[in-house]
């Protein structure tokens, strides 16, 4: 590069920093001035987010989701109102506004192009999983027992943090482990603070201190993990398990920080997690957002009875919709929100995990790796074929309810796995390859059978979300218009499972 394009270059970054720095002052206003206004207000949240899509036409679709959403009398406006009014105007300011421009209204993190002229993106986030020490053993968790010497180093998490700041990522995940083990961790968050944090948590190890912390930093939020009520949170986590979980979901509410749950779907708890009742605590325990994950065959001997069938992976996918439609709470479900992200954000396509040995993995479940950034700079990492391999075989069809190279699509990743030589991370995790590849290639040709008619039905909209007609399938003849008798009954008897009364947790 010669010095006139690096001096474009750095023009380019400084507009492109300003324009950020001033979208996110917007958003900061707007969300103050929100703060004191009723709920017909809210609208004019959307019309700043409107106004930043600019000509992005999915971008303005979101949009106006959005004012959809916070219309008063839905359950959006409830969520803002609560968001606006239980958050401390610091975490509104540095995490709220932030995280809109740098994430949910930005071009994305960027790309770069090799010496040998490959085009690599920049993921929009990158998990990092430290340390896996944990003060639990939680079952079916892949985390095992780890020592300190263990860990990524603190020196070694800034370097690769830093490598990643210049490249363009802003928004970093912690995960192991249990993060609140890593003692660098606040520390990490208050130097680099023009980023966004989130970590997950049992919550045990919260303190009233560390939640008045979290709220000065301003731009961290700790998601807490949970598998129900306490019958279901003890038996996974211990007894008083559920009980910490609702001392640390006290600490953060009176603190006033913005925080999550995440809850993992086992056939133990689905029907707990998928509850009204559930919906409905959430709320009075005041998280303002949460996950759903399903629990992943993955490790040394996982136990597949935990693994959710297809049709509780459904109820999964339907229990979200409805918390979102009916409840001031946001929820997003990783496998089955797939047609708001176009499938799997995996292998730097959006995302990569690095765990504490500096393995580059995929994502957080799929544990293998070609690359190491202890041995190689991040940018390498990123670069690799196996990445590139990833990134060109998704979304891996044309059903985004479908989105998992591990689970939903298992040939993908057996063979890249193969082709590449890519190398297993955590003890057994070559398993989910090699003795289990029958049963998964099983579970993804009966998830098929369920969501194929289901896509068909109720996702049209992403073809238009996303500019690509090949996701509207509302008019194919075998799954759109005319559904035979039994695939209908199907459906039809999978919400009347949903909506059946469920045992109290």
């Amino acid at each position: 590069m010669n010095g006139a394009e690096q001096e474009k270059g750095r023009l380019a970054g400084l507009f492109d920093r300003a324009r950020q720095r001033t979208t996110e002052y917007a958003f900061a206003q707007a969300l103050g001035l929100l703060g004191k206004a009723s709920e017909e207000n809210y609208a004019r949240l959307a019309g700043v987010l409107e106004q930043a899509a600019g000509n992005d036409e999915s971008k303005k679709m979101v949009a106006q989701w959005i004012r959809q959403y916070v219309s008063p009398g839905h359950a959006g406006a409830g969520w803002v109102k609560h968001l606006l009014t239980s958050v401390d105007p610091n975490v509104r300011r540095r995490f709220v506004a932030r995280f809109l421009t740098n994430v949910v209204f930005s071009q994305g993190a960027g790309s770069f192009t090799t010496p040998d002229g490959k085009d690599v993106n920049v993921p929009d986030v990158i998990v990092f999983s430290p340390t896996m020490r944990c003060n639990l053993g939680c079952i079916g968790c892949y985390a095992g027992k780890y020592t300190k010497e263990d860990d990524l180093t603190p020196d070694e998490l800034r370097r690769i943090m830093h490598d990643a700041h210049d490249l363009g990522t802003r928004f970093f995940v912690f995960s192991g482990g249990e993060p609140l083990m890593y003692e660098a961790l606040f520390d990490i968050f208050e130097e680099f603070d023009d980023c966004v944090f989130q970590f997950y948590t049992s919550g045990h190890l919260m303190t009233p201190e560390k939640a008045k912390r979290i709220v000065k930093l301003g731009n961290v939020v700790p998601a807490v993990s949970v598998e129900g009520f306490q019958e279901e949170t003890d038996a996974r986590r211990g007894a008083g398990g559920f009980e910490r979980v609702v001392k640390c979901f006290q600490m953060l509410r009176e603190a006033g920080a913005l925080f999550a749950f995440s809850a993992t779907g086992t056939r133990r708890n689905i029907d707990t997690i998928t509850s009204d009742r559930f919906a409905e605590w959430l709320v009075e325990q005041g998280a303002h957002y949460g996950f759903f994950f399903s629990y992943m065959p993955i490790g040394r001997n996982p136990d597949l009875n935990l693994m959710p069938t297809p049709e509780e992976r459904n109820r999964l996918r339907m229990a979200a919709s409805r918390f979102r439609n009916n409840y001031p709470i946001l929820v997003a479900d990783f496998w089955n929100d797939g047609a708001i992200t176009e499938g799997c954000l995996s292998g730097a396509r959006h995302y990569i995990h690095i765990n504490n040995k500096g393995d580059v993995e995929p994502c957080v479940f799929a544990h293998f790796a070609v690359d190491n950034v202890r041995k190689k700079p991040l940018k390498e990492c990123l670069s690799s074929d196996f990445f590139r391999a990833l990134r060109h075989a998704a979304p891996y069809g044309k059903n985004l309810l479908r989105p998992c190279p591990i689970i939903d699509h298992p040939k993908v990743l057996r063979g890249l796995v193969k082709k590449y030589g890519a190398y297993p991370t955590h003890d057994g995790a070559e398993t989910i390859v090699t003795d289990l590849a029958d049963f998964l290639d099983d579970y993804s040709k009966r998830l098929a059978e369920i969501y194929n008619p289901i896509w068909a039905r109720e996702y049209c909209w992403a073809a238009k979300l996303h500019g690509k007609p090949q996701y509207d399938w509302s008019q194919d003849p075998k799954w759109g218009a005319k559904l035979d008798a039994e695939t209908e009954a199907s459906i039809v008897r999978a919400h009347e499972q949903e909506t059946a009364d469920v045992p109290a947790g």
